[in-house]
């Protein structure tokens, strides 16, 4: 996926939220979500495509995420966490493409894997094997604001579960998870693939360790 900054069609019968346009795309679709076709109230926030200043606004729809949606036990609980969580960037003018790899007529910026946990698994370990540095991981907040918007502006892999509400809107299949990483760190995770055992390289064992592992099962 990619955010443009060129203006976006005005006239769009069809509304896109962010969190199925993921799945969407994943099954081979090419679209583009927009403050005209956005469909989220909370999307148009983390997005960037407007600012929420009004302070009776914010206060309803805190009230709708701790009462409501029942994801927090208080308030303070939810400061806490949108305190943890950067600012978004001015997008009200911006698009966020989304279409297969093989499909993209534009220059990704960022790659989102819909994985299960195995296949999670092995793309970690692929990141990790470039230079050892654990992800920055953040988990626990609204899905387009840290599949997305997270990984965009600081660089990091990320993992999102889904936020619950979105799972059950897009009806998200049980075992599936996303995995977001900048596409700059796609080249050389591929070029590595046949080296790294999380790709298509067989574990071996040196013989110094086969012996030593060897005498230390015998000695039991």
């Amino acid at each position: 996926m990619s955010i443009s900054k060129e203006e976006a069609p005005e006239n769009t019968d069809k509304k896109v939220r962010i969190c199925r346009a993921i799945l969407d795309a994943g099954k081979g679709g090419a679209l583009r979500v927009s403050k005209a076709n956005n469909a989220c109230f909370g999307a148009s926030w983390h997005l960037g495509f407007q600012k929420i200043s009004d302070p009776k606004i914010l206060g309803m729809i805190k009230k709708f995420v701790v009462e409501g949606e029942k994801l927090f036990c208080s308030y303070q609980a939810l400061d806490t966490l949108m305190s943890q969580m950067e600012d978004v960037g001015d997008n009200s003018g911006a698009s966020f493409l989304l279409a297969p790899l093989e499909k993209c007529t534009f220059k990704p910026q960022l790659v989102i894997f819909i994985a299960d946990a195995e296949a999670a698994c092995r793309i970690l370990t692929l990141v990790t094997f470039l230079d050892g540095l654990m992800p920055k991981i953040k988990i626990g907040g609204p899905t387009c604001r840290l599949s997305i918007i997270y990984p965009l502006s600081s660089g990091e892999v990320n993992l999102s579960f889904y936020d619950y509400t979105a799972r059950k809107i897009c009806n998200v299949e049980k075992d599936k998870l996303l995995v977001s990483i900048p596409y700059a760190k796609i080249p050389l995770m591929i070029e590595n693939i046949d080296k790294c055992s999380a790709g298509k390289a067989k574990i071996e064992y040196p013989q110094e360790f086969r012996e030593f592992l060897q005498r230390r099962l015998g000695a039991k």
